[in-house]
């Protein structure tokens, strides 16, 4: 060792580009989904978490992947959970991954509570018109862009006052500048509005849900061969990505897919989903150790 205090021995400092000027503050999602969206060797890789557990989102941060999707939609986290976890997320990485939250569209309390949290991107789910999700981007955002309330609770004065820009002692300007807007298409009236919601001002990528579509579409769930409906859907997605620059946002089933849905426009890819993940090693784990013992 050099002798030197922690923070002078920059060697032992993670490097996180995106982070703010305090972890309790959500890092610079929307510059680093710009730099994917113009170089797909800066394609952002992440985790999906589903299980409500901040231990576990220890051990994922510590891994130090570029983000950590927390799905409050259909995972069951409550709203502590949530708001440790995401800080848990900030500090354990040392600001090197950003928290993404999909938080149920008419669900206040979840969505305040991740954007106190420090969360980094907020995806809007079910969106299929450019006046629904430009009225949920005001609860996003503080004024002037919005009409987000001021938490008492985030900002300790002579304390939190640090920030990267000027004149932001409350570090407002830090939360319209960073945290990302992604609508989530996931209908037939979506797709059909796909460009439009595309094209809105501010919004930072786009984000496809298979799952659903097909449901609404009336298509047969299916982890084989898409249906041409689901594969036009998807091609959609991708040409207005391409046509107004913004990046997709999605998951690769497996890490195979991942080239494709690069060239595709996506600029941030989960490679895991934490139940699949565990249920999977787990079972070909089992099946590998039984098929050492001799016969």
């Amino acid at each position: 060792m050099s002798g030197q205090g922690y923070l002078e021995n920059t060697s032992l400092h993670t490097q996180a580009k995106w982070r703010s000027a305090l972890l309790t503050y959500p890092g610079n999602l929307k510059g680093a989904l710009k730099e994917a969206q113009k170089d797909p060797k800066k394609t952002l890789f992440g985790v999906a978490q589903g299980i409500p557990s901040t231990f576990l989102t220890k051990v994922f941060a510590s891994t130090r992947p570029d983000f950590i999707w927390m799905d409050v939609e259909h995972g069951m986290f409550d709203r502590l959970v949530l708001h440790d976890a995401i800080q848990a997320a900030q500090h354990h990485s040392e600001g090197q991954t950003m928290v993404v939250v999909r938080v149920p569209a008419e669900d206040e309390v979840s969505l305040s509570t991740a954007l106190d949290a420090g969360a980094s991107g907020i995806i809007i789910p079910h969106c299929e018109t450019r006046e629904q999700v430009e009225e949920f981007m005001k609860r996003v955002y503080y004024p002037p862009l919005g009409g987000r309330s001021f938490s008492p609770w985030v900002f300790t004065p002579g304390i939190s006052d640090a920030s990267l820009y000027p004149n932001d002692a409350f570090n407002m300007k830090t939360a319209n500048n960073h945290i990302a807007v992604i609508p989530q298409i996931e209908s037939v009236k979506g797709i059909e509005n796909v460009d439009d919601i595309a094209s809105i001002p501010g919004i930072s990528a786009l984000m496809f849900g298979p799952g659903d579509f097909s449901a609404d579409a009336g298509l047969e769930l299916s982890l084989g061969q898409p249906h041409p409906t689901l594969i036009a859907a998807t091609e959609s997605m991708s040409k207005a990505s391409k046509k107004h620059g913004i990046p997709l946002f999605g998951a690769a089933m497996n890490l195979e897919m991942v080239p494709a849905l690069v060239e595709a426009g996506h600029g941030a890819i989960v490679v895991m989903l934490d139940v699949w993940g565990i249920a999977n090693f787990t079972k070909s784990s089992i099946e590998k150790a039984r098929g050492l013992i001799p016969t």
